[in-house]
C-alpha cells in the first residue's frame, strides 16, 4: 500500500491479472521421474516452441530430470530421462 493511501485510508484494488486462455490444448504434460518413479505434472507454455528440452530437479527425490516436452498431434507429451 502506497503511504498516501495509508493516510487516506484508501484500500488499495487488485487488479486482475489472470489471461484467457488461447488454446484449447491441455496446458500440462505429465513425466515419470527415472530416480524415483513418481508422476510429476508440468505446466507447458506453448510460446517456448513445439519441441522444448529443459534440465528440472524432481519435486520428490530432487534428482535432474532433462525433460523432453513436444506437441504430438494437438496433444502435449512429456518424458524424462536422468541427467
Amino acid at each position: 500500500m502506497m503511504d498516501t493511501e495509508k493516510r487516506a485510508g484508501n484500500k488499495p484494488t487488485i487488479a486482475n491479472t489472470s489471461r484467457p486462455r488461447t488454446t484449447s490444448m491441455q496446458d500440462e504434460a505429465s513425466y515419470t521421474c527415472e530416480s524415483c518413479g513418481e508422476e510429476i505434472v508440468v505446466p507447458v507454455d506453448i510460446s517456448q516452441g513445439r519441441d522444448q528440452r529443459y534440465v528440472e530437479d524432481c519435486p520428490v527425490c530432487c534428482h535432474p530430470n532433462v525433460i523432453h516436452l513436444w506437441v504430438d498431434d494437438d496433444e502435449f507429451r512429456a518424458d524424462a530421462t536422468a541427467e
